[in-house]
């Protein structure tokens, strides 16, 4: 197996913002996949997160999307994550038919609550949500539709897993910055002890 080796490649560009690919990626591994659909000034930390997280695992991918704006990055570059597809995002396409045992995809959220979503089975998330809650000031609940449920089938944290089931994550803004690395050691723990 090869070194992991981080690429990024441009992906859109306008006269007051771009979004870029990143994929941190040793080109072979189905284990676990970090994804932050919405990162760089779109949902800030949620990238950085992702990217920490899979250099804290054995055998991880992480795939970003990164987008900044002069006018509003979140109001120019979120789309909803059911319309990230591999056919317009080349680094993506890498990976999209590896069929990953586990995907997490990490979002942010403007409220003080962090929301275990994705159509994985509702006693893994809830694990995740017990261990979440446990080591996080802030409340912890999980979703299994509506706007943080992350269930639609089109979304990637549901298609790139192996079972057509990841774990969405949406987190508030102390969970991507002070309690950054309470989040990571959390969903360290959950992935090498096999509660995801």
């Amino acid at each position: 197996m090869d070194r992991p080796r981080i690429t990024t490649r441009p992906w859109q560009t306008t006269a007051t913002g771009h979004v870029t690919e990143l994929l941190y990626d040793d080109g072979e591994t189905d284990d676990t996949l970090v994804c932050a659909l919405h990162g760089g000034a779109v949902e800030p930390g949620t990238a950085e997160a992702a990217l920490e997280l899979a250099t804290r695992l054995p055998d991880a991918t992480c795939w970003a999307r990164l987008g900044y704006d002069d006018n509003g990055a979140f109001a120019a570059w979120h789309p909803p994550s059911k319309e990230v597809r591999p056919a317009d995002h080349p680094l993506l396409a890498q990976v999209a038919g590896r069929g990953f045992d586990t995907v997490l995809s990490l979002h942010g959220r403007a409220e003080e609550e962090a929301v275990v979503g994705g159509a994985a089975d509702a006693g893994t998330k809830q694990s995740v949500q017990r261990r979440l809650d446990d080591a996080l000031p802030v409340p912890v609940r999980t979703a299994a539709d509506g706007p943080y449920g992350g269930v639609h089938p089109e979304n990637p944290v549901n298609w790139l897993a192996a079972d057509d089931g990841g774990i969405q994550l949406e987190l508030a803004p102390s969970t991507r910055d002070e309690h950054a690395a309470t989040v990571r050691e959390a969903l360290v723990e959950l992935v090498t002890d096999g509660t995801v």
